[in-house]
């Protein structure tokens, strides 16, 4: 059967998923995770639920799923060895330099390729599998069908997909907007979340009404807030269409959440509640954390795939509101002062909490949250609850705004949603090492190995010669079995006479074996400490490549400030005998071809890639051409062809110098590289070659987008649709360019 995965951000969330049913959760430790401001995982944390675990068959996923640059090496390898001795189920990344460090020096950890990765292709799976990873998180944006025909063609590859939670309106990993306006990178952890906050809209005057068109209504919005994605209808279908993984977003999110969730897609995924059970348990959800809902791109598309069908279903954005808004709780029918009268659309009780929306001050319209401190019948009479279809007067604020009648008020929480704390006085997980004793006369010596080193130590005993038989062996093993709050416990024990007694005839004093078991474990402890925590081994310093210097990376953009180039559109212009200048970027005697980072035809987008190329060739400009990479379903097509110079290019980041080398282990002759856009650092003498660096002169797209501006968020129809336009959005006297072809969204700086 599928697996159910849950957030953990917290150790109670997991707990409370275990219990609900999930099996398995995902979680982040205190560094290096792509929710930074969860609460995360210490060491303790993570084995206390492994021991869990492990007693209930579940399974644990480690998050390690941020970029990193050289001064944060180190540290990375820290984790990893914390991650390493607990042991996990997989390890979900996004930086190839984490990826090589853990095929290199963690070989017991298995890899998960992030949703960070942006693979939404056939080619880009299949990579992460010839890299060595057992498990793609797949891109939210994917259809049915796109997820159907990537299973079938990757059999052997384990395929998580998203069912639950909030949608980026960037392709994950390619967004750069918080970076680029609050100096927080989405890819270090630290997303602002832009896509959440309004902006107000003008038309392109250059363009006709027809490609630059302004719906009333719509002059300011939150164009790039998207829908939540509630795929509970679909996820039979993913079960049988064999993928291994459902995911349920919300790291940030809390207990409750995690148990609502829980229950409502075990029930799912079992088919064993009725279709009202099923309901109220989508409800339960939904008030613990909504946006608007839809089925997302997998099934609310309303495409099989990048073809340009009219859409009908309903639209993917959330523009009128980014945020919770529950369900409807109540119509409003009379409003007084200090009360309104209302129609229960669903049960009601004090303390739950409600909301109505308002204009507002500082955005367009803003919410008012209160929790219920009265309901009323209809003679007065107070009330602890309302039931759906009874008409009763509720409390509203007693400060600030009032509803108007005839509007809805909405149930945002629930007086009894938080779950009852689940213990967290677990005993943490035993790492056991095989021990051997050798007793002496005066000594006892202990031994093991630990990471390849041996620990010895000596402790005085007094030995006697016992009164009647003993079990020498039964005796140690019963007592250094026990561990106590140690991280390690004991393997296989074995054990050397030479006291010149009959083993049988050895006693050892039960008050000195007990002190020397506290003191060799902890000793084991602070070995562990020392290890975790201790010095990183100076790497030895790699034979230097020579690698082409690339052009200012600003300059290999279009006059719309896109950092790639249409393959579709080459294709065509080579096909009428068009030549490269004016047409490829050209630098220092070179012509500079970056491809797109999204491909969702990947068929046609390597056909038309090679169109390219076969021409390229055969007018003599192959040569001097260089190919940028922006994508790991690329890599492939890079590896194969002959005569191709290609680059890895801003979307395939290098921030340290294990990405640099996993980049030459890849593709040895790769031709050169930009750092990661995101810094200017870097360790040059760790560095297998010299990467390119990007100016802050450089801005990169905001957002690349499968959302289609004019659809999802003007919500205009398809019909009749150029499948292409232009506009601007103001915020906070910023502007930039929205730009839509062929329905991908692209936003920049103007």
């Amino acid at each position: 059967m599928t697996e159910l995965a849950l957030p953990a951000g917290s150790l109670q969330a997991a707990l409370v998923a275990f219990n609900e049913g999930a099996d398995a959760v995902y979680l982040g430790m205190r560094n290096f995770s792509a929710r930074k401001e969860a609460t995360n995982f210490s060491l303790e944390d993570l084995s206390k639920l492994k021991q869990l675990a492990n007693e209930q068959d579940k399974k644990i996923y480690v998050a390690l799923n941020t970029l990193i640059d050289d001064s944060q090496l180190p540290e990375v390898i820290k984790t990893l060895r914390q991650i390493a001795f607990i042991g996990c189920d997989g390890v979900i990344v996004q930086d190839l330099g984490v990826a090589r460090l853990i095929q290199s020096q963690f070989p017991s950890l298995a890899l998960h390729g992030s949703t960070q990765l942006s693979v939404h292709t056939i080619e880009g799976v299949q990579e992460l599998q010839r890299m060595g990873f057992t498990r793609a998180v797949l891109a939210r944006e994917l259809t049915l069908e796109e997820i159907r025909k990537i299973r079938d063609a990757c059999p052997d590859m384990e395929l998580k997909v998203f069912i639950h939670g909030a949608l980026c309106y960037g392709f994950s990993g390619l967004c750069t907007a918080s970076e680029q306006l609050c100096g927080r990178s989405a890819n270090c952890g630290a997303c602002a979340q832009i896509c959440r906050s309004w902006f107000s809209l003008e038309a392109d005057p250059t363009q006709s009404a027809a490609l630059s068109p302004t719906p009333e209504g719509k002059e300011t919005g939150w164009y790039f807030s998207m829908s939540d994605l509630k795929a509970g209808d679909v996820a039979k279908t993913l079960d049988e269409m064999g993928i291994d993984s459902l995911k349920v977003e919300g790291r940030m999110k809390g207990p409750a959440y995690t148990l609502a969730a829980s229950r409502y897609y075990r029930a799912v995924l079992d088919g064993t509640a009725s279709e009202e059970e099923k309901q109220q348990l989508e409800e339960a959800l939904s008030i613990v954390f909504a946006r608007r809902q839809t089925r997302g791109w997998l099934a609310d598309y309303g495409r099989s795939g990048h073809n340009f069908e009219v859409r009908t279903a309903p639209t993917l954005g959330s523009t009128s509101y980014p945020s919770h808004r529950g369900i409807p709780a109540a119509q409003i029918k009379v409003v007084k002062k200090e009360y309104a009268i209302v129609t229960a659309l669903h049960d009601l009780a004090i303390r739950d909490g409600l909301m109505f929306f308002t204009k507002g001050k500082k955005d367009p319209i803003e919410a008012v949250k209160f929790s219920l401190s009265g309901i009323f019948d209809q003679t007065g009479r107070s009330l602890a609850f309302a039931y759906k279809g009874e008409t009763v007067e509720v409390d509203l604020p007693q400060s600030g705004p009032l509803p108007h009648a005839g509007e809805t008020l909405f149930l945002i929480s629930s007086h009894d949603q938080n779950p009852a704390l689940v213990s967290e006085s677990i005993p943490t997980t035993k790492y056991l090492l095989d021990t051997s004793v050798e007793v002496m006369e005066k000594d006892m010596i202990l031994t093991t190995v630990f990471d390849g080193k041996t620990i010895c130590h000596t402790y005085e005993i007094e030995v006697n010669k016992a009164r009647k038989e003993q079990d020498l062996q039964q005796h140690l093993e019963n007592v250094f079995s026990q561990s106590d709050t140690s991280y390690f416990g004991l393997g296989k024990i074995t054990y050397e006479n030479k006291t010149g007694l009959e083993d049988n005839r050895v006693f050892l004093p039960l008050s000195w074996l007990k002190a020397i078991r506290r003191d060799w474990y902890a000793c084991l402890d602070n070995e562990l400490a020392r290890w975790m925590t201790g010095d990183i081994e100076k790497q030895d310093l790699p034979t230097k490549v020579e690698k082409e210097v690339l052009p200012a990376r600003e300059n290999l953009c279009t006059k719309d400030g896109l950092p790639y180039l249409d393959i579709s559109t080459l294709a065509k212009q080579f096909a009428d005998n068009k030549k490269p200048e004016g047409i490829l970027f050209f630098e220092e005697d070179l012509f500079y071809l970056p491809l797109s980072p999204v491909m969702f035809d990947e068929q046609q987008f390597f056909k038309d890639l090679n169109s390219v190329i076969t021409y390229l060739g055969l007018e003599g400009y192959l040569e001097k051409t260089r190919i940028g990479l922006n994508n790991i379903g690329q890599l492939n097509w890079a590896r194969v062809q002959k005569n191709v110079s290609c680059f890895f290019d801003i979307y395939l980041p290098l921030g340290n110098s294990e990405s640099a080398k996993m980049a030459l282990d890849l593709l040895p002759d790769l031709t050169g590289a930009y750092l990661w856009m995101e810094q200017d650092y870097h360790e040059k003498e760790l560095w297998p070659f010299t990467p390119t660096i990007v100016s802050k002169e450089f801005s990169p797209p905001l957002f690349i987008s499968r959302s289609c501006f004019r659809h999802d968020s003007l919500m205009l129809s398809c019909e009749g649709c150029p499948l292409k336009g232009s506009w601007y959005v103001t915020q906070q006297n910023h502007r930039y360019h929205v730009m839509v072809n062929e329905c991908i969204t692209t936003v920049v700086r103007a």
